[in-house]
């Protein structure tokens, strides 16, 4: 008699029950979907240099849209129209083809020691008009990011929108360090787009997982130090001599959540304007930072 291994069918089925972006047309919440181009777009209304503008859309398992039909242009038109205040141009890949100039003379500046390693050419922008130009690199402007549904990234078992989770089964969560470095803010929207949220301590056992992970990925370049890490939590400004209290993105304590345990000395909300929360590399326990200041930071997303 053949006996039927229904465990493995059920296994089988969930694993072939998960849908792709292909299908779903489904991506990250601060993407649109273009039907006629079978692809997502998101314009960034925060100015960057081109290449700060390229290392975010791969961040966002994107790249600069490039101009290969009137379709992608119509797209980048219509972006424009929402955000009528914002300037004439927006960074765009290159499609490979020479294009008129947007200034009439040379841009003279004094460049850092970061831009004289950019600065062998022009790069595209489109105008708000439609037209496909250069400008000078040295610029920052607003950009457009663009992935085609068949690349955009989905990790169906951790359940995001995105790639390079590592999944903790001691503690039954997901856990990434993009490689960017943003504001709390910044970080807090960026875990949120992809589905996940900055990381939140449960427990010892969670916090040395998370350190592992921070201790073992390479350096994110860019950050103010890179001994902290952006984490989901924060104080807010007390009214009076009311004392702060640091409560998690899930409106909980500290010790409601499970872990409180912060480094020596912290938190010393260094010149009054430490609000928010980060972890310490060296021993994996809180810490408090300038919340405008620009860190790596941990997303999570759980499994169990």
């Amino acid at each position: 008699m053949y006996i039927f291994d229904f465990s493995c069918f059920v296994i089988l089925c969930a694993t072939l029950a998960v849908p792709s972006v292909s299908q779903t047309k489904i991506y990250r919440n601060d993407y649109k979907y273009n039907r006629k181009t079978d692809a997502f777009y998101k314009f960034h209304i925060e100015e960057r240099r081109p290449w700060q503008a390229k290392d975010i859309c791969k961040t966002e398992g994107a790249s600069l849209m490039v101009p290969s039909s009137q379709a992608d242009i119509s797209q980048g038109h219509a972006l424009f129209k929402e955000y009528p205040d914002i300037g004439p141009y927006a960074w765009i890949g290159s499609d490979g083809k020479s294009h008129d100039s947007v200034e009439e003379e040379a841009l003279i500046e004094i460049l850092s020691t970061d831009d004289n390693m950019h600065i062998d050419s022009d790069e595209e922008v489109l105008s708000r008009s439609g037209q496909v130009e250069s400008y000078s690199r040295f610029h920052s402007l607003p950009f457009i990011c663009k992935v085609e549904a068949k690349n955009a990234p989905y990790d169906s078992h951790c359940k995001v929108f995105g790639s390079d989770y590592v999944y903790y089964q001691s503690v039954g969560s997901c856990y990434k360090i993009p490689r960017i470095v943003f504001s709390w803010n910044q970080a807090y929207e960026e875990c949120r787009a992809e589905g996940a949220h900055l990381v939140v301590l449960n427990s010892e056992a969670e916090r040395d997982a998370v350190k592992n992970l921070t201790n073992t990925v390479p350096k994110v370049f860019g950050a103010k130090t890179s001994w902290f890490f952006f984490a989901g939590f924060r104080a807010d400004k007390p009214v009076g001599n009311a004392t702060r209290v640091f409560k998690t993105i899930f409106n909980q304590t500290l010790e409601e959540a499970g872990f409180a345990q912060w480094s020596p000395n912290e938190p010393n909300n260094y010149l009054s304007s430490e609000d928010c929360g980060t972890l310490f590399k060296n021993d994996g326990n809180l810490n408090d930072v300038d919340c405008s200041h620009e860190y790596a930071f941990v997303c999570e997303k759980e499994v169990q």
